[in-house]
């Protein structure tokens, strides 16, 4: 029995001591092609985008997109979950949105997740992992009739992956810092990912994009007008102009589907293309928009 433990206390060390030498690695390929890479890096950071996933050790989020550090900005929880009253997760938003300003919030999910394999069944995993995992028993029960109708488990959980998915993009819209930040004029898009262990792909799940609009009225707020008093002529001014105008979250949701829509039209790879294409293509676009009315800048 000594001996076991013996054995599988140096193994472990193993493990540990590979994880700092993976470390070392690591630093001498990065100075290798770039010696001051650390150094610049020490600078800042710039993130594009706020992704929310799981801690699964399985779905790393830089690495399955080939991003470097300081081009996602990453929060990670069981399964990844958005709770209303997570302190720890609106701090994270809020700094993504007012600190960062980030566009984009991401939510990723993952086939063959734990937790939600867990969440399906009824036998306890203790204490406060039972807690946590009733928001996801919570999205199980709205959609047990759908899920139920697959034979396979692994079907199912994926089902229950994508669904939970779905329900946390919605928490994200119903947060109010993301409401607050429209109303800022910073626009918010929220996406939905569920990324497949088994193939290493990241699909992208169609989220309606009239979610923001579509809300129920319980969840919509109205935040009092906290521009400064020199400010107030202008915006009195501007009244009725913005009352014929479609809203600033309608007007980018707009051109955001027609810059996809048109990119696709012209079927090129940003990862093909060199910079005089990637100029075409942004010229190309950008003419389309300007012929279009509703993209057209509004004169104040």
């Amino acid at each position: 029995m000594q001996n076991q433990i013996v054995h599988e206390s140096i193994s472990e060390m193993k493990k540990y001591a590979k994880a700092l030498q993976g470390n070392k690695n690591y630093v001498a390929k990065k100075t290798a092609d770039d010696p001051d890479y650390f150094r610049k890096l020490a600078q800042g950071q710039n993130p594009k985008y706020l992704l929310i996933g799981c801690s699964d050790s399985r779905a790393p989020p830089n690495e399955i997109t080939e991003t470097d550090p300081g081009e996602i900005f990453i929060h990670r929880n069981i399964a990844n979950v958005v709770v209303p009253t997570d302190l720890n997760i609106n701090c994270v938003i809020q700094y993504a949105i007012e600190h960062l300003k980030v566009h984009n919030i991401v939510i990723m999910g993952h086939t063959f997740c734990g937790g939600v394999k867990a969440a399906m069944k009824q036998d306890s995993v203790g204490g406060l992992l039972d807690l946590w995992l009733n928001n996801l028993k919570l999205v199980y029960e709205k959609h047990q009739d759908l899920i139920n109708q697959l034979e396979d488990e692994d079907d199912r959980v994926a089902c229950l992956s994508h669904m939970n998915v779905r329900e946390q993009v919605l928490n994200v819209w119903k947060n109010p810092i993301v409401q607050k930040s429209w109303q800022d004029g910073h626009p918010v898009m929220v996406h939905g990912w569920l990324f497949r262990v088994e193939t290493g792909f990241i699909e992208e799940l169609e989220i309606e994009e009239t979610i923001p609009n579509n809300l129920s009225k319980v969840f919509q707020l109205k935040f009092k007008n906290v521009q400064p008093p020199k400010a107030k002529q202008q915006i009195e001014e501007n009244e009725d102009d913005r009352s014929k105008s479609p809203s600033i979250r309608k007007r980018y949701q707009r051109m955001q589907s027609r810059l996809e829509t048109e990119i696709k039209k012209l079927a090129i790879t940003l990862q093909d293309a060199n910079q005089d294409v990637e100029k075409d293509v942004v010229d190309q676009v950008s003419e389309v928009l300007q012929k279009d009315l509703d993209f057209k800048t509004e004169d104040h």
